[in-house]
């Protein structure tokens, strides 16, 4: 039971929170709380647990790959968003995705050091070009919405979890980053949203993914030296140091504030 929770409803709630504080304090609050690695997190841990520390080292060095793929993946579903459907964009993105981690693959092979530098200059480089989104106001969230959304989340997670462990360390890798929750998040709001609050939520996620790139580099370091316990808890403290950071940039536009930004800054001091 706790290894369901962890592996899929922890995903899975997630993209609860996140498409309801989206709606509450705005799109770009929901993408910064969705980068939050609430899948690949568990699934590392559930490799350092169940193949080897070794293992799920290697694993989370690799998936720095994927997180650069993220940013790209926000990046390319951003830009495509307005002229095409929801089908379209996302294979757009994935396809996008899938060609950042492969070549990400030769950079990882140099270590852990070069592959952390150039996935952050991904991530700011995918940040830098991404269309402007107008101020969205705040919206209520439709019955129908949260299981819709998190049904589809929990069809992904499930095949991700179950289908890393098959395929070796560095695929692990690679599928514990593939974007499941930026994926929902994208589809469902481009669909039922529009796609200017889509961007607004892919300009979030990629500052969020800077915190996912953190834990990643973090854990991949002080797994095999430290142990399981110390790496995970030093990779989380990295997500909140980096995430907090993020979240009031993010809050703090040139110009004047939302009112509801206010009321989020006022409430973090």
């Amino acid at each position: 039971m706790v290894d369901l929770f962890f592996k899929i409803g922890l995903p899975v709630l997630m993209i609860g929170i996140v498409t309801l504080a989206s709606h509450r304090y705005g799109p770009a609050v929901g993408g910064i709380l969705g980068a939050v690695p609430a899948k690949g997190g568990p699934i590392l841990l559930f490799l350092a647990l169940e193949q080897s520390t070794s293992f799920a080292a290697t694993s989370a060095a690799a998936s720095l790959g994927g997180a650069g793929g993220c940013g790209v993946f926000c990046l390319v579903y951003a830009l495509v968003c307005r002229r095409v459907s929801w089908p379209v964009a996302g294979a757009a993105a994935y396809g996008a995705f899938a060609v950042t981690w492969a070549a990400m693959l030769p950079v990882s092979a140099l270590g852990l050091g070069p592959a952390f530098v150039v996935t952050v200059a991904i991530l700011l480089v995918s940040r830098r070009l991404l269309p402007e989104a107008p101020p969205m106001a705040r919206r209520a969230t439709s019955a129908s919405e949260l299981p819709s959304r998190m049904i589809a989340g929990a069809a992904m997670v499930v095949f991700v979890t179950t289908a890393g462990p098959n395929f070796g360390a560095t695929v692990s890798g690679m599928l514990a980053t593939i974007p499941t929750v930026a994926a929902v998040l994208a589809i469902f709001t481009h669909a039922q949203e529009g796609p200017d609050r889509t961007i607004g939520v892919m300009r979030g996620m990629t500052h969020g993914l800077l915190g996912f790139a953190a834990f990643l580099t973090v854990v991949a370091a002080t797994l095999v030296p430290l142990g399981i316990p110390v790496a995970f808890g030093l990779g989380f403290a990295a997500v909140l140091a980096v995430q907090a950071i993020e979240l009031r940039s993010a809050l703090r536009p040139h110009g004047r504030k939302e009112p509801e930004e206010e009321l989020l800054l006022e409430a973090a001091d």
